[in-house]
């Protein structure tokens, strides 16, 4: 409990290293911006998909074949993640790639003409994050229940610890832009990361308590976070004319996972 708990607040503490840049910039180039969120958006697939989804199917076939009870409780964890993360995306405004005209839109390098209703657009996008990483903690805290070593739990911790980052550019572009100081914005953005600590704990918990869960719960952080990823962050990385390093940024993400589930193995 300890080790997750502590993986998980670091991790949320890396949100603060995206929201560096703006102490001392307002803005940042789009390019950047936009390959920062394909990194992030390749690293959460990553851990999503090796790391959490291939955990929750191990162990499916026994002397006995398939093994339909866990089966059906990987699936049922999936769809139930991927329900709850589109009824957050229905029912949290924030802000989304242009296009998704339900949602308060925000596009890096945009004058705005009102900096009240930018800073109060940039709040509620920090808050629908905040939210969001209600699965991350999850992840994390079923990482570590994981019978054996920690891997599991180490690799999401770093993946997600990394994703944060760029998340914190993502949070703290539209409070700057909107005229909040940095020393404001900064801390703000870095006081979300408050919620996934908090969500291991529950993750944690509930995987240790109920063991045979376990397989429900992980596969239903990975489905949160795919939807979540496929939904918003990949869209927003390719809605400014710079697909290319939104796309390189994305397999950048998934080469880094692969390299830390590599190194953390042994």
């Amino acid at each position: 409990m300890g080790n997750a708990l502590l993986a998980a607040a670091f991790t949320g503490l890396a949100t603060g290293l995206g929201a560096l840049p703006f102490l001392f910039v307002r803005d940042l180039p789009a390019r950047l911006y936009d390959g920062i969120l394909g990194l992030g958006a390749g690293l959460m697939l990553a851990a999503a998909t090796m790391g959490l989804l291939a955990e929750a199917l191990t162990g499916l076939h026994g002397a006995a074949g398939l093994d339909t009870g866990r089966f059906a409780l990987v699936i049922a964890g999936f769809i139930t993640g991927v329900g709850l993360a589109a009824l957050m995306d229905r029912f949290i405004p924030h802000r989304h790639a242009r296009g998704h005209h339900q949602h308060l839109g925000h596009q890096p390098g945009h004058d705005a003409h009102d900096r009240d209703e930018e800073a109060r657009r940039g709040y509620t996008l920090v808050g629908a994050l905040s939210i969001h990483r209600i699965p991350e903690g999850l992840a994390i805290g079923a990482g570590f229940a994981v019978g054996g070593s920690q891997r599991l739990g180490l690799l999401l911790a770093i993946a997600v610890g990394l994703q944060n980052a760029c998340e914190g550019v993502v949070m703290c572009a539209p409070l700057r832009q909107g005229g909040v100081s940095r020393a404001r914005g900064f801390f703000v953005v870095l006081l979300t990361g408050l919620t996934i600590p908090v969500a291991a704990l529950v993750g944690h918990t509930a995987s240790t308590e109920a063991l045979r869960a376990l397989p429900f719960i992980l596969a239903l952080a990975a489905g949160t976070l795919i939807y979540v990823t496929s939904n918003e962050i990949i869209p927003e990385s390719h809605s400014h004319g710079h697909e290319g390093t939104a796309s390189s940024g994305v397999v950048a993400g998934f080469l880094l996972t692969m390299v830390l589930q590599a190194l953390l193995h042994g």
